[in-house]
């Protein structure tokens, strides 16, 4: 049997190893930006959370943000709320106060004209 010997030339060598590297570079490529897409998207349940800058990690953060500000919100208005109904209590004792004053002076004011 003849030996078939395969003629190859430096040249489809180094051009074969060239289009291996390519390619293996083009599929890592392609992982990387497919595992970027699925993390922006959250869809990796938190996986690459904190690893990778995303869209869900942000909005986390920011969520969490808002919470505290709403939180923070509410606790205010419900201590102005107090203050209101506190004001109003005292407004409301002052107006009774000035009217009991006034009948204390008209009465003082009878009771002086009554012993002239």
């Amino acid at each position: 049997m003849e030996e078939v010997k395969q003629v190859t030339t430096d040249g489809e060598e180094l051009s074969k190893a060239v289009w291996h590297y390519v390619g293996v570079g083009v599929l890592w490529l392609s992982l990387i930006l497919t595992g970027l897409a699925l993390e922006r998207l959250g869809l990796t349940s938190g996986y690459f959370t904190g690893v990778l800058p995303g869209e869900v990690g942000s909005l986390r953060a920011k969520n969490v943000e808002y919470e505290t500000n709403l939180r923070k919100v509410m606790d205010e208005n419900q201590r102005i709320k107090g203050l209101i109904g506190r004001e109003a209590a005292t407004t409301d004792a002052l107006n009774i106060c000035q009217s009991e004053k006034k009948k204390l002076e008209d009465e003082l004011k009878q009771a002086k004209a009554g012993g002239q």
